[in-house]
């Protein structure tokens, strides 16, 4: 289903079923036992929504700082590579050779079957990580002839070992979740902060009826947020491999590959 319209279906459902039990309290739950004294439950009420936000807070920290590092990463990935493609113009021919075949080879796989692989298993694939090693043991079995082809190799190396490391960083994030505990903990803490309004006695109005739906709808939305953003490579706001396809089709674009 398209996340927007998931998306719409949650806040909608959980508008009506906050709207619902407001309802059904209202109607069936004896007054003497809905009306509490109103200052104190204010304040009890604010006290739950403060510690429901700080809740919110870990948990958008938690889902979002590995998203963050996974786009990051793949950044530095690309454009590590595509500048190692031009380093290796320096070398001897058949270095420069093999080694720009392998930086294609690998992007061809890491933003294609790879990636796909990343959203459905949450790992990379051998394919992927036998072209990263195999480039890294090729940069590494350059003997440079001339001091150009030294300083290109230097060069070169370093850049094929941050995007090696980038790349472990990426796919290290790939499975990176909430922390088990947080998610039952937000689901009941949001059942506490729409049902604990029900003790405020409120009369059975339209306007008090479009209050529960909104603070219902709200509090879905922001946990469907969370959970959608949740797995970097994944669910609705998922990193794509963008930086590794334009870096792909930037080489070929320069030499025809």
């Amino acid at each position: 289903m398209n996340t927007l319209l998931a998306g719409i279906a949650v806040v909608l459902a959980s508008a009506l079923a906050s709207v619902v039990g407001f309802t059904v309290v209202s109607r069936w739950v004896p007054r003497r036992w809905r009306v509490a004294d109103g200052d104190a439950v204010g304040t009890v009420y604010s006290t739950i929504g403060m510690v429901y936000a700080i809740l919110i807070a870990i948990a958008a920290i938690a889902v979002w700082e590995p998203r963050a590092d996974a786009a990051a990463n793949t950044e530095v990935e690309a454009s590590s590579l595509v500048e190692a493609y031009w380093s290796a113009n320096r070398l001897a021919p058949a270095d420069r050779d093999d080694v720009r075949r392998l930086i294609v080879g690998y992007l061809q796989v890491a933003g294609g079957a790879e990636w796909d692989h990343l959203r459905s298993a949450h790992s990379g694939t051998m394919t992927a990580e036998t072209l990263s090693t195999e480039l890294r043991e090729r940069v590494d079995a350059v003997r440079p002839a001339t001091d150009g082809e030294q300083a290109a190799h230097q060069t070169l190396a370093g850049q094929v070992s941050t995007a090696a490391t980038a790349r472990r960083a990426r796919i290290g994030d790939a499975d990176a979740r909430m922390p088990a505990p947080l998610w039952p903990i937000l689901l009941g803490s949001a059942f506490v902060s729409v049902g604990f309004l029900y003790l405020f006695g409120l009369r059975r109005t339209v306007p008090n009826g479009v209050m529960f739906a909104a603070l219902g709808g709200m509090v879905a939305l922001m946990l469907f947020v969370l959970y959608q953003v949740e797995l970097p490579y994944s669910r609705g706001f998922a990193v794509e491999p963008d930086a590794l396809r334009a870096a792909l089709e930037s080489l070929r674009g320069a030499d025809g590959v």
